[in-house]
């Protein structure tokens, strides 16, 4: 019943904008044989593109290629169910709580999992944190697979060391020279990647643009957001707190390296996630091992009703609509109609969010912004489209230095007020208005 129920939390419809971007540059390697130095897809771009995740791009594309959004879909479903049932042999769910803490897990994984590459990279995780827990318990060769798991982490997603910060962590746990060893290759494994040392520099070069973007926000304004997947992150790590506490866990966190361990990682992730709220994911598979490492006596049977329970509350409580395909109120999917069949002149202006659909969706034209950020725009960039937010008035300037004639724009959100100071300027007119989206041509 858990299981079904986790099925069906993880089959909703796609709903990541990043997901087409990242479609259309696996199809561009595809087509090319290459990683592209120059973005191909926006006029703006004045930077090389760090395309970090190209290993994820390729395979989503031929999932793509092969089976369609249905295809994509199930991936979601595969790998939400997959990582849970794989983090149910490292529980070993010795307790009836941990059954409870499993569903709660299963629960972020499938609303959080969308056909990208950050999902993909959870099996890396997963399997890194298997491979440490079983050399904590049970040491042997097999630890040394995190060494090519981190190079293939490297190229689904580079730039994201989660995978390896756990062997620094198991090196703090059990200090030896084995452990310092595999902590300094998994550094290493870091670098394995096309760009080099290049993926670290260029994103701790953009830290000052991180807040702008949402899965960059910190874990409250996540939840101010009502962001359900992160409220239920938050539920199961103030589980795994108190059943760490109401446990032996100080006693363990003293005398057992694996409870040093998982004690360790729980904070770190932790404080990683209340400051970005990405890593909640990350956290809550640290936040179910401590529930499952708790020595608590609860009958298992109301346990597995209470996780079943709470997974069938989720399915009810969650806004997203379940199908093998795209959510219509997500994307500009009548917009980009319009613009196909009239094929109005550009260059374009469109709203961040809307950039990475149209660039898949509508290739006629390149895109003003998309959701690679600043692996492929520069700092100013963002700026201009900050001062935007603050004053739409602004939109006069960029519409001077790009020759812009044609605007996609989102009606509500951080967008609407641009939306609305635009419809009010004689010089452009509205050609397409739906609930989601509004396209406008400039008249003269």
């Amino acid at each position: 019943m858990c299981l079904l129920a986790l099925a069906a939390l993880a089959s909703h419809q796609i709903l990541s904008f990043d997901v087409f971007w990242q479609l259309r540059a696996g199809q561009e390697i595809l087509r090319t044989g290459a990683l592209p130095a120059k973005d191909p897809f926006s006029y703006t771009s004045t930077v090389p593109w760090m395309n970090h995740e190209w290993l994820s791009h390729v395979l989503l594309a031929l999932l793509y290629q092969a089976a369609g959004f249905p295809g994509l879909v199930l991936l979601q479903v595969v790998f939400a169910t997959g990582i849970t049932l794989a983090m149910a042999t490292v529980a070993r769910m010795q307790h009836g709580l941990a059954v409870l803490g499993l569903a709660l897990f299963g629960g972020v994984l499938a609303l959080a999992a969308e056909p990208r590459a950050q999902m993909i990279y959870w099996a890396c995780f997963a399997a890194t944190l298997w491979l440490c827990a079983r050399e904590l318990q049970a040491p042997s060769r097999r630890i040394l697979w995190t060494v090519p798991l981190g190079i293939l982490g490297a190229n689904l997603h580079g730039g994201n060391p989660t995978s390896m910060i756990l062997l620094g962590i198991l090196f703090l746990a059990r200090p030896s020279r084995k452990a310092a060893l595999l902590a300094l290759l998994g550094l290493a494994t870091t670098l394995a990647n096309p760009y080099g040392y290049g993926v670290h520099s260029h994103f701790l070069g953009a830290r000052h643009a991180l807040p702008e973007l949402r899965e960059w926000m910190s874990l409250g304004a996540a939840l101010a957001l009502r962001s359900l997947p992160q409220w239920i992150a938050l539920l199961l790590g103030a589980l795994a707190l108190g059943a760490f506490l109401a446990g032996d866990g100080l006693r363990r966190l003293r005398h057992e390296p694996y409870g040093r361990f998982l004690a360790i990682a729980f904070v770190a992730f932790g404080f990683a996630a209340f400051r970005y709220a990405r890593f909640a994911t990350e956290w809550s598979f640290l936040s179910v091992l401590l529930v499952a490492d708790a020595r608590l006596r609860l009958a298992p049977r109301r346990c597995v009703l209470l996780g079943a329970l709470a997974l069938t509350v989720l399915l009810a409580l969650t806004p997203t609509t379940f199908g093998f395909g795209l959510s219509p109120q997500r994307f500009p999917q009548d917009a980009v109609a319009y613009l196909q069949k009239d094929q109005p002149p550009g260059p374009m202006f469109n709203s961040y969010n809307f950039g990475g659909y149209l660039l898949w969706a509508y290739p006629q034209e390149k895109v003003f912004i998309d959701g690679r950020a600043f692996t492929v725009y520069s700092a100013s960039h963002f700026e201009d489209l900050v001062r935007l937010y603050q004053r739409p008035e602004s939109f006069r300037e960029l519409e001077s230095r790009h020759g812009l004639r044609l605007a996609v724009l989102q009606r509500q959100g951080r967008g609407a007020a641009l939306f609305a100071w635009l419809c009010a300027q004689p010089d452009w007119q509205v050609v397409h208005l739906d609930p989601l989206a509004a396209v406008l041509r400039k008249t003269r």
